[in-house]
C-alpha cells in the first residue's frame, strides 16, 4: 500500500508572502491571507499549483510562527494538524489544541513568564518607541516569546538586538530574519513539535517525510525530515549562496 507523504511546511515567505514581496501584483483571487493592517499575503501563481497539489497527494501540515489567532486569517485550507506559534501549540485535525503538547506548554510559560515581562520592561525604558514595534506573543493567554519589529531599517534593529542579547544572555534563543526579532525559550521549537507529530502520526519509518521553509531557524525542524524544500530567494538560499562554490560551477 502506498502511504501518502507527509509535508510539514512553514507558511509566510514560503507558500505565500505579502504583496510588497512580489515582483508582479498580485492576483486577488490568489489572496492567501488577511493581515489586520491590511498588509494582506498572497500566492504567485506556482505558489499556487504547488499548494493545490500538495493538498490533494500529501497529509500538508503548517508549521508556522504565527499564532492560532493570525493562523486563523490564513484561507488556505488546511484540514489535518497545523503547529502554531513557533511549536509552541499543536492544533489536531479538529480544531482542538493537543492537550498533551499543550500541558508541556504551558509548564515552560509558567517558568519563563517573570523574565519575558522584564525583557519588554527594558525596552520600554531604554528603546525609542517611534521606532520599534514590540510585544510578548500570547497564546491561550499564556506568554510564549517576545517579539520586536523595526519601523526603520534594519540597521536600526541591529542596536537594539545588541542591547536585548545583553538582557536575555543565555535564558532564550534569538531568531533574527530580516526585520524580526524573536526571542524563544529553548524548549519550544518548531523541531520539538514536528518530532511530536512525526512520533504520532507517521505509522511507519517508510512514510515520506518533507520539510519546508524559508528562514535558517526553519532547518531545525526541515531536518528532522527526509526531505528538505528551500524557496529560492530566501534567507537560507541566500546564506548557501554565501557557500564556497565546487565542482562546475566554481570553473565558470
Amino acid at each position: 500500500m502506498t502511504m501518502s507523504p507527509i509535508v510539514f511546511t512553514d507558511l509566510d515567505d514560503t507558500l505565500f508572502q505579502t504583496a510588497g514581496k512580489m515582483s508582479v501584483d498580485p492576483n486577488p483571487q490568489l489572496i492567501a491571507s488577511h493581515a489586520t493592517n491590511g498588509k494582506h499575503s498572497y500566492m504567485n501563481e506556482a505558489q499556487s499549483a504547488m499548494f493545490n497539489w500538495l493538498n490533494v497527494t500529501t497529509r500538508l501540515i503548517p508549521v508556522t510562527a504565527r499564532s492560532t489567532d493570525a493562523l486563523e486569517r490564513c484561507v488556505l485550507p488546511f484540514s489535518d494538524y497545523k503547529i502554531a506559534s513557533n511549536g509552541a501549540v499543536i492544533l489536531r485535525e479538529d480544531g482542538t489544541l493537543d492537550p498533551e503538547w499543550f500541558d508541556r506548554t504551558r509548564k515552560i510559560s509558567d517558568a519563563k513568564s517573570e523574565f519575558l515581562e522584564s525583557i519588554r520592561n527594558v525596552v520600554t525604558e531604554r528603546a525609542q518607541a517611534s521606532q520599534l514595534r514590540h510585544w510578548i506573543v500570547y497564546e491561550q493567554q499564556l506568554p510564549i516569546y517576545y517579539c520586536v519589529k523595526s519601523n526603520g531599517d534594519e540597521a536600526w534593529l541591529d542596536e537594539q538586538q545588541s542591547l536585548l542579547d545583553e538582557v536575555v544572555g543565555d535564558q532564550l534563543f534569538c531568531h533574527r530574519n530580516g526585520n524580526n526579532l524573536a526571542y524563544m525559550p529553548h524548549e519550544i521549537s518548531k523541531r520539538s513539535a514536528v518530532e511530536y507529530l512525526i512520533q504520532e502520526i507517521a505509522e511507519s519509518d517508510h512514510r515520506p517525510i518533507w520539510g519546508m521553509g524559508d528562514s535558517l531557524t526553519d532547518l531545525p525542524f526541515m531536518e528532522a525530515c527526509q526531505m528538505m524544500v528551500v524557496p529560492s530567494g530566501s534567507q537560507t538560499h541566500n546564506a548557501l549562496n554565501t557557500l564556497p562554490k565546487r565542482g562546475a560551477d566554481s570553473a565558470r
